[in-house]
């Protein structure tokens, strides 16, 4: 259907609640096709499929719908909301929501191509990494989702406390995260568990 004399496009699909959601779910259908494309298994290669695996150095460690690194995904969330809310302080959310929405999901494409899979799975002392499943990969857009909304409605101080909470919890409990993955990547040798 075209839009009303007068109005445009993408005002007319984003505008309403059922537009965005259509976009939203195109977002993330496409990052599931292309990732299929790229040859990522739909579901961990190891014949179960759980919501949660805790173990970095599993077979279904980045195949299962959650894992320590969700919790990453977490804080990408608020880290886009607020740059977005800063870079675009009159949009809607729903409109901040779909551009975060849109960056994870070009994320997930780009962090399952070889380049990226080979980065993180030599450094040094990082547990073995072979890419995300299909399944992964949405729930660590879920995870973002949650991280953008909890920025939008926790305080400034509430935020920056749950970041730090979050990084110091992977650190703690698998020997990862933004700062020690980032370390790695920078040739430091920082033991895995």
């Amino acid at each position: 259907m075209a839009p009303r004399p007068g109005t445009n496009a993408p005002h007319a699909i984003f505008g309403s609640s059922g537009g965005q959601i259509l976009v939203g779910a195109a977002i993330v259908l496409a990052m599931a096709a292309i990732l299929d494309l790229l040859g990522r298994p739909i579901a961990c290669d190891c014949g179960t499929i759980r919501l949660w695996d805790g173990d970095p150095h599993s077979p279904g460690s980045s195949q299962q719908f959650a894992d320590w690194y969700s919790a990453l995904h977490v804080v990408y969330g608020i880290g886009l909301f607020l740059a977005l809310d800063r870079a675009r302080p009159h949009w809607p959310t729903s409109w901040l929501f779909l551009t975060a929405l849109a960056s994870s999901a070009a994320w997930e494409i780009m962090e399952n191509t070889p380049w990226i899979i080979a980065l993180f799975g030599g450094a040094v002392g990082a547990p073995d990494y072979h890419g995300d499943s299909v399944l992964n990969a949405v729930g660590d857009t879920v995870f973002v989702a949650l991280g953008f909304f909890a920025a939008r409605r926790l305080p400034l101080k509430g935020t920056i406390a749950l970041v730090v909470l979050l990084e110091l919890a992977i650190a703690l409990a698998i020997r990862d995260g933004f700062i020690l993955g980032t370390l790695r990547l920078l040739g430091v040798s920082v033991p895995p568990v």
